[in-house]
């Protein structure tokens, strides 16, 4: 083969290959697609008390999740298949201004991370910071998942909306998760019972995600994988998922979500749907701290990968 034979040749040779990576990007996604349609929930937990209209927002400003579109996708269908609420999905933060942000209900905050609002613009990032602030607090409502809370870690405001910052996630692997709250609206997916689970599971700031200060509904739950590494808290509590109030405003969060699967699981995603119908404000839920006494499930038990 000549030169000028194989320099035709390398053009087709590299549309060819990224058109087998787009046609493979392209499968994956509607297989995804079918295997949520699988394992919606067949009715919402509670009736809407209007048609809902909630802001599904995935930017990232650091670590991007290759989950993030399956969440997306999963959170629309869910939406649509229940009644429960409408979704507009973007990662333009120009939703976050003042009269565009006023025509939801809620917002959720889908694996973004890092400083999702930062801009050139003087004056704006604090413009986009206040107008959530003011939105919540007047009475609308905040989702969070997984790196949710790998959002503005320093941002006080937010750290104490959304309940927790980001310190690291010393596990990835199959788990237990506790059922803290086995009578608890939120948590009627689990039917009373602890699960295991394969996801990357978070541990947070100590001074964030207390017991003392939000409702706690999950967490991890036997002897600590490298233990040691994790970061328990005041409490011992490796919390996964809370429920919290934030003025008028009601707040959900749920670590899980790192894997594309956990957004075709049937009980996360009846969990994130009464966690979702809570925030909007259609599902009525106890959000009152409550004290948790940690011995009976982080002593004399063993995780799963240890057996």
């Amino acid at each position: 083969m000549n030169i000028r034979t194989l320099t035709a040749l390398i053009p087709v040779s590299i549309l060819a290959a990224a058109m087998a990576v787009s046609n493979a990007q392209k499968n994956k996604k509607q297989s995804n697609a079918e295997k949520i349609a699988a394992n919606l929930p067949k009715t919402a937990p509670a009736k809407p008390a209007k048609a809902r209209k909630v802001l599904v927002f995935s930017k990232t400003a650091g670590f991007r999740h290759g989950s993030i579109p399956t969440g997306v996708e999963s959170m629309k269908q869910m939406g649509k298949s229940t009644g429960a609420f409408e979704v507009t999905a973007t990662e333009d933060d120009s939703f976050f201004e003042p009269e565009k942000l006023k025509e939801f209900d809620a917002v959720i905050f889908l694996n973004t991370t890092g400083e999702v609002f930062k801009s050139k613009e003087e004056g704006r990032e604090d413009r986009l910071k206040k107008s959530l602030v003011d939105f919540i607090k007047s009475g609308k409502g905040l989702i969070g998942t997984h790196s949710a809370t790998d959002t503005y870690k320093k941002w006080k405001d937010y750290n104490d909306m959304m309940g927790g910052a980001f310190a690291g996630h010393p596990w990835h692997t199959k788990i237990r998760v506790k059922n803290l709250e086995p009578n608890h609206p939120l948590n009627a997916a689990f039917a009373g019972k602890d699960f295991e689970i394969a996801d990357e599971i978070y541990q947070f700031r100590k001074d964030t995600a207390s017991a003392d200060e939000r409702r706690m509904l999950l967490s991890l739950s036997g002897e600590i994988v490298d233990k040691g590494r994790g970061n328990s808290g005041k409490e011992g509590l490796y919390p996964i998922a809370w429920l919290d109030k934030y003025g008028e405003g009601r707040i959900f969060y749920c670590s899980l979500g790192h894997r594309d699967e956990i957004y075709w699981n049937p009980d996360v995603l009846k969990h994130y749907l009464a966690g979702i119908q809570y925030a909007i404000g259609d599902l009525d839920a106890d959000a009152a701290p409550k004290k948790i006494t940690t011995n009976g499930f982080l002593k004399g038990t063993r995780n799963i990968v240890s057996k």
